[in-house]
């Protein structure tokens, strides 16, 4: 799985797990149940996504209802007359964002373990020890903590006030919330642009501040700390420590005298088992076809690229790269019908087809037909030849690529079009259609667009016609190894 789709669907896990948590546990006082909660689901949110559980089943055929017709030999140059053209490509996008993501994540990173430095050398500046903690006297504003180091600001309070703080900090370092905040910054480094996890990481803080709170409960007066509370309120600086009276202070006065929740209610956990189930199958389930043998019944799914508004490259002569495919695709069809073979075009004439329904027939090989480009679409004699693309992550993968290698030795055999170098075997990992169909596939460029003597061997019927041809030939040679 790429970056991109690991983020997205890592993020959209984080989503669904704190829905539970805002419309139901948020208002109940099994704190402890919640953190817990709430770690889990990012975690569990890192592991959904990478999961892959392949579930078998027998191939159906689906035939299609509407024939297609074989298109005549025709001069595409004649019936759509342009002049020579360079299509203009903008830069890639894709580099861009992952540079600008990379940046991102490295200054938070950067700014969290900077907050850990200056936590650590004031703590050794300043700190004295005072049993299994380091407590820090008026470096901070706030009275905070980090671990076992315990930042105190004794201004405007009283000795009674202080011992309540100092036992404040130290249920924070006993309960190890510091590594809850370690963690989640960590996790905010990487996933900075999902607002989901500043909404977990809020939670989390406000239930340290509960835990907290409910433990020095039966220590001190309620009214009394209550009453500390506002006036130590203050606003949050560094994320990596539990600050006292920092968060959410009118929900921590409420919280402090609400009765505890029912003890049954803790059933309500159960209902994010049903959300973990549903999830898990939708990022990790993944049903696949079993290839079979050349039989009677064998069906070639064939997809010529692009279609309709999206007319795919332009080249040499203006020749659209949409045009092209369609005509290789149907001299595929003719010579796969001579053999016998069934086949499923994706698009038979000049129209647009979404990606899922490129996809979406069953079948026991799927070839896509494209034409390959130089760089930004320049015109280019040395650029030439032949390609076969095939899709890592696609769930038959090692057939796809039995299928690759047979018909790449079939193609190799040709005679002017690869001007005697080998054909280019290439593993991509974001391929959609030969990534997401349920059977041995792989994508087959024919030559460049943008090289005249490639494109003169698509357009010329002998030569077209030999192409198709080597394509069933590998086409079979696979289906009887298999």
């Amino acid at each position: 799985m790429d970056i991109v789709n690991y983020l997205r669907n890592a993020s959209i896990c984080m989503a669904l797990g704190y829905l539970p948590y805002l419309l139901l546990f948020k208002r109940l006082t099994f704190f402890s149940a919640n953190r817990f909660y709430l770690l889990f689901i990012v975690a569990a949110s890192f592991v959904i996504p990478v999961l892959h559980i392949k579930i078998t089943e027998p191939l159906v055929v689906q035939h299609i209802n509407v024939p297609v017709t074989i298109a005549h030999d025709v001069n595409i140059e004649t019936e759509h007359p342009r002049t020579a053209a360079t299509q203009q490509f903008s830069l890639s996008w894709m580099p861009i964002a992952a540079i600008a993501y990379g940046i991102v994540c490295l200054f938070m990173l950067a700014r969290m373990f900077y907050s850990i430095f200056k936590i650590v050398r004031q703590a050794k500046l300043y700190g004295i020890r005072t049993g299994s903690n380091c407590v820090v006297q008026n470096q901070h504003a706030n009275n905070s903590s980090f671990f076992n180091i315990i930042f105190l600001n004794a201004k405007n309070t009283n000795s009674l006030e202080m011992e309540q703080v100092l036992t404040h900090e130290k249920a924070h370092a006993r309960l190890l919330h510091s590594a809850d905040n370690l963690f989640i910054e960590t996790v905010k480094a990487f996933f900075w642009f999902n607002p989901f996890i500043y909404l977990i990481a809020k939670a989390l803080k406000e239930i340290h501040e509960y835990e907290v709170d409910q433990s020095l409960k039966n220590l001190f007066d309620p009214k009394q700390y209550a009453s500390l509370l506002i006036t130590l309120s203050t606003k949050p600086s560094i994320s990596l420590v539990n600050q006292f009276s920092a968060y959410s202070l009118k929900a921590r006065i409420t919280m402090l005298f609400k009765p505890h929740s029912s003890a049954y209610k803790k059933w309500c956990y159960l209902l994010t088992l049903p959300v973990l189930l549903i999830t898990g199958y939708w990022f990790s389930v993944e049903r696949v076809y079993a290839g079979t043998h050349i039989k009677k019944d064998f069906v070639l799914v064939l997809d010529a690229g692009h279609g309709g508004n999206n007319t795919g490259a332009r080249g040499v002569g203006g020749h659209k790269e949409k045009d092209l495919t369609l005509l290789l695709v149907k001299q595929i069809k003719l010579a796969a019908d001579q053999r016998g073979i069934k086949t499923i075009l994706t698009r038979s004439g000049d129209e647009s087809i979404d990606m899922y329904h490129r996809v979406n027939n069953k079948a026991d090989v799927f070839i896509s037909v494209h034409m390959n480009m130089t760089y930004l679409g320049l015109m280019d004699k040395k650029s030439n030849g032949m390609s076969i693309l095939v899709s890592r992550k696609q769930a038959l993968y090692p057939l796809s690529e039995k299928l690759a290698a047979s018909v790449k030795a079939s193609l190799q055999q040709l005679k002017g079009v690869n001007q005697d170098h080998e054909i280019e075997l290439n593993y991509q990992q974001n391929l959609y259609t030969v990534g997401h169909t349920k059977a041995p596939a792989i994508l087959i460029e024919m030559g460049f667009i943008t090289n005249q003597n490639d494109v003169d061997y698509v357009l010329n019927p002998h030569t077209r016609q030999a192409i198709a041809e080597k394509v069933i030939d590998g086409v079979m040679a696979f289906g009887n190894e298999k």
